[in-house]
C-alpha cells in the first residue's frame, strides 16, 4: 500500500533555499519558506512568516555599495508585471547575523510566479542557489583544493550514513510486515470468537420471531435486534474473510457457473431497495453459452458488495448491472449515475480502509474494506478489477473473469456444479440497504400549528435508519420528534422549524455531527440551541472534540435508554429556563435603553442651556467676574460640555438596538484612513506614525463600523498621546473562513487582569484627568460587534500598549 505523503513535510525539508511569497507588491509577504532557507538566512519563521520581504531583510546599512535587496526587488517588481520567471545575476547578500553583525553571501537567484486558474500570479517562488563557495574558490585555488578534499570526505561519510539509513528502512520493513501480520491474526482470533455468541444470540431471535403470540411492538424490536445482529456477523465475515485472504489461508471451491444468471439473481435482490430510493435498476444478464468457474459465495460477496455500494452513493438516476460474454472472458459491470468519485482518489479506491472523505452517501457506516475485498476476491479467481468514474456523473466498476479453468490450483477445481446457498450476506445487504431508504422527506415534517400541543419539539440526525427509529420511538411518548439522515437534512429541517434541541450522530454522510454544530453555533437564530453529540468514538479525546465545536453534551455509544432520557430531558429543562432568562434581560434591556434615550433627551436641553449661559456670562463685558469667578465659569463650561458629550454617546449608544442592520462590501482600509486623518488633525502631543493594511474588505453595514473604528482610532491616538512618536497599525488576519481585524497601539495600554471589565458602560481603565473621556466607547462598539454576529476583545500591559480585536460575523 502506497503511505500517503506529507506535501507540507516535504516543502519544508526540501534542500532548496526556497521562500514563498505574495504578489502583494511592494511588500512581498512572505508565506512559506523551506528549512534550508532559515538555516541559510540565520532566520526563524517567527521572524519571517507574515513579514514584509525587505522588512527581514534590509540591505547592509553599513556597506554604501550593498545592493542586492534593491535588485531582488527590481527583479520581483518584474515578475509582477510581466507575469514570467526571472533570473538574476549572481549576487552579493549580507545575511545578518543573530548578534547584528553580517556575514557575506552570493546568491543566485530565480523569481517563479505561479499562476491560478484565472491567470493571476497566487504567489512567487523565490529560489536561490548558494554559490558563495565557488566565488571564493574562484578567488583562491588552494580553498578550492581544501574544499575538494572536504567534498571529498563528505561524500565518504555521506555514504556511510546512507548504507546505515538503508539498513534501519529494511528493519522498519521487517517491523511493518510482523505488525501486519499480527493485525491479520488478531482480526481472525477476534472474528471467531464473535461468530460465536452472534450464533447464540440469532437463533433464539429467529425463534422468538417466528413465535405468533408475541405482540406488535415487540415483534419490532426483536427484528431491530435481529437485523442488527445479522449486520454485525456480515461484518465480522467479512473481516474474517479480508484476514484469511492476507495470511493466505482462505481457500476456494471453482466450480462450473451460468455467471450470468446467477449475477442476474444477485442483483434482482436488490430492486426493492432501489424502488424505495426512486432508482431504476436494470440487469441485463442474460444466459452465458459457457461455464466460468467460480467460488459461489465468493461470487455472491462480489455482485452484493458491488451493487450496494452503487445504491449508498446514487441520490437519483439508475444502476445498471450488465454481463457480456467474450471470447476468453466474462465481463461484469455495475454503473450508476451516482455522487463519482475524485480523480485523486481513484487510484487509491481498492486500499484497505480507505475512505474518501466528505463523500456524500446515504450513510457513513461501513468498515471501508469492501472494495478491497472485491479486489482480493476477484484476483483470487485469476480475474481483475478496474473503475472509471466522474465526479458528480457516476461510477462503473468493470469484473473481468476468464474463462475456463487452467488459470486456477487445480486441487480447488470442481468439474461438478455446486448447490445455491443460502445467500444470507446478500440478503442481509439488501435488507440493509433498504434501510437506507427510510428517511423523513422535508415535505413530511409537522407544521408549528398542527402538533396538537406543547409538547418540546426534537430533531434526531443519525444515517442509520433503526437507530434513528429507536431514538424516535424512545423520545416520541414524551417529545414531539422528526428524524431524519444527515447533517444536511438537518439544516433544511431546522430552516423550516426551530427545535427545542438536536440529538445528532458524529459520523454522517454530506455533513456530520460536527459540521452540523459549527453551522449551527454560526448562525444567530441557532447559537444557543442545544445539541446532544452520540458517537461510536469513546475517549476524553473524541468528547473534547464534540464539545470543543459547540455541542452541549457527548454521549458515547452504546447508551442506555434512561441515561438518553435523562439528558434529553436535562437540556431541554435548561434551554426552557435559558429561554426565560433571556426574554427577562431583552426586556430589562430594552427598558434601560428606554430609560436611557429618554433621560438623556430631557438631559441634553438644560445641559445646552447651562452651557449656553456660561458663554454669555464669560463674553458679557458688564459681567465683571473676579478671577475667582473665572475660574468657576471655566469649570462649569468644562462640566457642562462633559455631560453634552456624554449625553451624546448615551443617545447613539440607545439608539443602536433601533437602527435597522444593513450589510454592503466595504473597504474598511478606507474608512481607516478617513478616521485617522480626523484623528491627526485633532492630536495633541508627538507625531503619530498610522500604518493601514491595504484592501481590508467585509460585509457590514459601514456607518455603524465607522463607530466602532472611530472609538477604537480614537483611543489609539489618546492613549499614545505621552509619546515623543507614537505608531499605530490597523490590520487583519485570515482566520480559518473569516477574518479578525484589529486596532493596534503602542501606548500606556492597561492591566490585562482588569480585561473582563473594559467594555461595560463607563468602565475606566485610567483616570478622567490623565485622559478624559465617557466611558460609552467601547460600550457602544462592543454593541455594534454583536449585531453583526461577532466578538470583540483586546489585550494589553501596563507600559506595553494595546491591541484590540473584532470579528463581523457571517454575512
Amino acid at each position: 500500500m502506497t503511505p500517503e505523503l506529507d506535501y507540507k513535510l516535504l516543502f519544508e525539508e526540501s534542500p532548496e533555499v526556497l521562500l514563498v511569497l505574495l504578489p502583494d507588491a511592494p511588500r512581498y509577504t512572505q508565506v512559506a519558506a523551506t528549512r534550508a532557507r532559515y538555516e541559510a538566512t540565520m532566520t526563524t519563521p517567527e521572524q519571517c512568516i507574515g513579514a514584509g520581504l525587505f522588512e527581514s531583510f534590509p540591505d547592509n546599512p553599513d556597506d554604501p555599495a550593498a545592493s542586492g535587496m534593491s535588485n531582488l526587488r527590481a527583479s520581483l517588481d518584474r515578475v509582477v508585471a510581466t507575469k514570467k520567471a526571472d533570473a538574476m545575476a549572481v549576487q552579493r547578500y549580507d545575511i545578518r547575523r543573530p548578534d547584528g553583525s553580517y556575514e557575506a553571501r552570493y546568491w543566485s537567484p530565480r523569481n517563479l510566479p505561479v499562476l491560478g486558474p484565472d491567470g493571476g500570479i497566487q504567489c512567487i517562488f523565490h529560489i536561490v542557489t548558494d554559490v558563495t563557495e565557488l566565488v571564493r574558490a574562484s578567488e583562491a585555488s588552494a580553498v578550492l583544493e581544501g574544499k575538494a578534499s572536504a567534498m571529498e570526505r563528505d561524500i565518504v561519510q555521506r555514504s556511510a550514513e546512507l548504507s546505515a539509513a538503508i539498513g534501519e528502512l529494511r528493519r522498519a520493513n521487517d517491523r511493518l510486515g510482523e505488525l501486519d501480520r499480527a493485525k491479520n491474526v488478531f482480526f481472525s482470533n477476534v472474528s471467531h470468537e464473535l461468530r460465536t455468541p452472534l450464533t447464540l444470540m440469532l437463533g433464539p431471535l429467529e425463534d422468538a420471531l417466528a413465535d405468533t403470540a408475541i405482540t406488535k411492538e415487540n415483534r419490532e424490536r426483536l427484528r431491530f435486534a435481529h437485523d442488527n445482529a445479522l449486520r454485525l456477523l456480515r461484518l465480522v465475515n467479512a473481516l474474517l474473510d479480508f484476514s484469511r485472504l492476507q495470511a493466505g489461508r482462505l481457500t476456494a471451491s471453482f466450480a462450473p457457473l451460468d455467471i450470468g444468471t446467477v449475477t442476474g439473481e444477485l442483483a434482482g435482490m436488490f430492486q426493492s431497495a432501489a424502488q424505495k430510493a426512486r432508482l431504476a435498476l436494470v440487469v441485463d444478464c442474460p444466459p452465458l453459452r459457457s461455464r466460468v468457474w467460480v467460488d459461489r459465495d465468493f461470487w455472491e460477496k462480489i455482485v452484493s458488495n458491488l451493487v450496494s455500494n452503487a445504491l449508498k452513493y446514487t441520490h437519483q438516476g439508475e444502476i445498471v448491472v450488465r454481463c457480456q460474454e467474450e471470447s476468453t472472458r466474462v465481463v461484469v459491470t455495475v454503473s450508476d449515475t451516482g455522487i463519482g468519485i475524485p480523480r485523486g482518489a481513484l487510484p487509491r479506491i481498492f486500499e484497505r480502509f480507505y475512505r474518501i472523505e466528505g463523500a456524500a452517501g446515504r450513510t457513513h457506516e461501513g468498515t471501508g474494506i469492501g472494495l478491497s475485498l472485491v479486489r482480493e476476491l476477484v484476483e483470487l479467481h485469476g480475474g481483475k478489477v478496474s473503475v472509471t468514474s466522474e465526479l458528480g456523473k457516476g461510477t462503473s466498476f468493470h469484473v473481468e473473469i476468464p474463462k475456463g479453468f487452467s488459470h486456477l490450483p487445480a486441487e480447488n477445481v470442481l468439474h461438478t456444479a455446486v448447490a445455491p446457498g443460502l445467500l444470507r450476506d446478500t440478503r442481509t445487504q439488501t435488507a440493509e440497504a433498504g434501510r437506507w431508504m427510510l428517511d423523513v422527506a422535508l415535505t413530511e415534517l409537522p407544521a408549528p400549528g398542527e402538533t396538537g400541543g406543547p409538547r418540546p419539539y426534537v430533531l434526531v440526525v443519525d444515517d442509520n435508519a433503526d437507530l434513528r427509529a429507536y431514538i424516535e420511538g424512545l423520545l416520541a411518548p414524551r417529545y414531539e420528534v422528526t428524524a431524519v439522515a444527515d447533517g444536511q437534512a438537518a439544516l433544511e429541517a431546522i430552516g423550516q422549524r426551530l427545535p427545542d434541541l438536536v440529538v445528532s450522530d458524529v459520523m454522517m454522510p454530506k455533513l456530520d455531527g460536527i459540521g452540523l454544530v459549527k453551522a449551527l453555533r454560526a448562525e444567530p437564530t441557532t447559537a444557543s440551541l442545544p445539541v446532544i453529540l452520540l458517537s461510536a468514538r469513546v475517549g476524553e479525546q473524541s468528547a473534547v472534540e464534540g464539545l470543543d465545536a459547540g455541542a452541549d453534551d457527548y454521549v458515547a455509544k452504546p447508551f442506555t435508554a434512561r441515561e438518553l432520557l435523562a439528558r434529553v430531558r436535562t437540556h431541554i429543562d435548561l434551554a426552557a429556563k435559558r429561554e426565560a432568562w433571556v426574554q427577562e434581560l431583552t426586556r430589562i434591556n430594552k427598558e434601560l435603553d428606554a430609560f436611557a434615550s429618554s433621560v438623556s433627551h430631557d438631559l441634553r436641553t438644560p445641559a445646552g442651556h447651562v452651557k449656553g449661559f456660561a458663554e454669555l456670562l464669560r463674553e458679557d463685558p458688564q459681567s465683571k467676574l473676579s478671577e475667582r469667578g473665572a475660574a468657576y465659569l471655566g469649570h462649569i463650561e468644562a462640566a457642562s460640555k462633559q455631560m453634552l458629550a456624554l449625553i451624546e454617546h448615551l443617545l447613539r449608544l440607545a439608539r443602536l438596538s433601533r437602527q435597522p442592520l444593513e450589510r454592503t462590501p466595504t473597504d474598511l482600509s478606507s474608512l481607516a484612513s478617513d478616521i485617522a486623518s480626523v484623528h491627526r488633525h485633532n492630536a495633541k502631543g508627538g507625531d503619530v506614525e498610522v500604518k493601514i493594511q491595504p484592501r481590508l474588505q467585509c460585509a457590514c453595514d459601514p456607518g455603524l463600523v465607522y463607530v466602532v473604528l472611530d472609538n477604537l482610532i480614537g483611543n489609539a491616538f489618546k492613549y499614545s498621546s505621552k509619546r515623543d512618536v507614537a505608531h499605530i497599525e490597523v490590520g487583519g488576519e485570515r482566520n480559518g473562513d473569516g477574518m479578525t481585524f484589529f486596532v493596534r497601539d503602542d501606548g500606556v495600554g492597561f492591566d490585562a487582569a482588569r480585561a473582563s471589565k473594559l467594555f461595560m458602560p463607563f468602565a475606566r481603565m485610567h483616570t478622567q484627568e490623565e485622559f478624559p473621556g465617557t466611558g460609552i466607547g467601547l460600550a457602544t462598539a462592543q454593541r455594534v460587534i454583536e449585531r453583526h454576529g461577532g466578538k470583540i476583545w483586546a489585550k494589553s500591559s501596563v507600559g506595553q500598549g494595546a491591541t484590540f480585536y473584532f470579528t463581523l460575523g457571517p454575512k
